[in-house]
């Protein structure tokens, strides 16, 4: 079996597994408030993903944000790789890296609950997936801005956020500045002598499905290509801005049940398109968003998040409608796709499309054969299994024939049977069964 067979098999057998983990994991640590973790008084749930849970708190006199891991995520994603993570966060600890990062403030282990934690900035303003359809358009390419910076500064550390996604940023109130949380899966690139193999991030996804790209989500990113992780980077912050563009979440209608939401993520191409904000930043969401990475980064770089200064050059015009013939060219893939993978007929229709070719046949029989007079077919359904094709006849004395009809009844059974299905025809003139 091949690679991407095996991680299309295996992702699909997580599929059903996800929602219930999820569930599971939750109820571990959410009965904590009031109760004091580490120096951090808890007092509320902000919110919770798929290896942990954040509470408000208060720790020397200061509001902050809590993380406690469940520890079945941690015994399923392993506690090394889990500590690895803890400590690339820990390490940000008073480099300001970003003024759009969250701050990490303490972490390590919390031996009460016999988890990990992570103290963090607590963030005043709104998660961004609370605000579908509700960021005003003129704010949009700011905050676009911001998140790319956030990125490209993670990046210039040789960090990978990887789950970049609206309930990953907070909004503040007025719209006009964004923080990037929840570095929880946050990867260190490698260094280039590093074996490949030790590189890949598994065969199970980590991420978010809705927010990350094709080769992400079905397990095909190749770490050791130039620029694959920065591919990365730059779909999920489309797919971010396409959320803030739209005013609803990437893929809606092609989300449930959920294994037709992966299908989407290789096979759809979402619309971005508004009259309220700026083309080149459309142009830039649609580049984020091609299916192949490479491709990805061919028609998108850092500066493409921010205004352009001067006049449109003739390359970029290029750029345009090479842009719209990829979308193109990827629905037309998808559909030639769907048309491979869709289930031949069933036995009844098959039986169905023969009666079809059956009259037909007799139709031009009759049409073409001179000893019948003109001739006129028509069609009377008698219920949802059942209609009549009755072929009716001029009287014709030159030919002998009296005005008459015959009938063809064709009956499709809805359920199978052991009996041979047969058609009866009658006619007027003289009987045949």
């Amino acid at each position: 079996m091949s690679v991407d067979r095996r991680a299309e098999r295996i992702i699909r057998e997580q599929i059903p597994r996800i929602d219930r983990s999820e569930r599971g994991a939750v109820a571990e640590f959410d009965d904590l408030a009031g109760r004091e973790v580490e120096g951090c008084l808890l007092s509320r749930v902000l919110g919770h993903g798929a290896d942990g849970i954040v509470y408000a708190a208060k720790r020397d006199g200061r509001e902050v944000a809590v993380k406690l891991f469940f520890p079945s995520a941690i015994a399923k994603n392993g506690p090394a790789e889990t500590r690895e993570r803890l400590e690339l966060q820990l390490d940000l600890i008073g480099t300001n890296l970003h003024p759009n990062l969250v701050e990490v403030y303490a972490g390590g282990e919390a031996p009460q609950l016999n988890t990990l934690y992570l103290v963090m900035e607590l963030v005043p303003g709104t998660s961004l997936d609370k605000l579908d359809g509700k960021i005003p358009p003129e704010t949009i390419p700011t905050l676009a801005g911001q998140l790319a910076d956030v990125a490209r500064a993670l990046e210039a550390e040789g960090l990978v956020h990887r789950d970049i996604k609206p309930a990953n940023i907070v909004i503040s109130d007025d719209f006009k500045t964004l923080k990037l949380l929840d570095l929880g899966i946050i990867h260190q690139m490698p260094a280039a002598e590093d074996e490949t193999e030790e590189r890949r991030s598994g065969m199970e996804f980590v991420a978010t499905p809705r927010y990350s790209p094709p080769e992400f989500v079905w397990r095909q990113e190749q770490e050791d290509a130039d620029g694959a992780w920065r591919a990365v980077t730059f779909y999920q912050i489309g797919a971010t801005l396409h959320d803030m563009i739209m005013g609803k979440p990437l893929f809606t209608g092609y989300d449930k049940p959920r294994v037709r939401l992966y299908d989407a993520v290789r096979d759809h191409t979402p619309e971005v398109a508004s009259e309220n904000v700026q083309g080149w930043l459309i142009q830039t969401v649609q580049s984020c968003l091609l299916k192949e990475w490479r491709q990805r980064l061919q028609f998108v770089c850092w500066e493409d998040f921010f205004e352009p200064t001067g006049p449109v050059e003739l390359h970029q015009r290029e750029k345009r409608i090479r842009l719209r013939q990829l979308r193109s060219e990827e629905i037309r893939l998808a559909k030639a796709r769907q048309v491979q993978s869709a289930p031949g007929p069933t036995r009844e229709q098959q039986l169905w499309l023969l009666n079809n070719a059956f009259i037909g046949e007799i139709r031009t029989y009759l049409l073409n054969t001179p000893i019948f007079p003109k001739s006129r077919v028509s069609e009377e359904p008698r219920s949802q299994q059942e209609y009549v094709s009755r072929f009716t006849f001029e009287s014709d004395e030159s030919r002998d024939f009296p005005a008459g009809s015959f009938s063809h009844y064709m009956l499709r059974s809805t359920r199978p049977s052991t009996k041979p299905r047969s058609c009866r025809s009658v006619r007027r003139l003289g009987r045949c069964r």
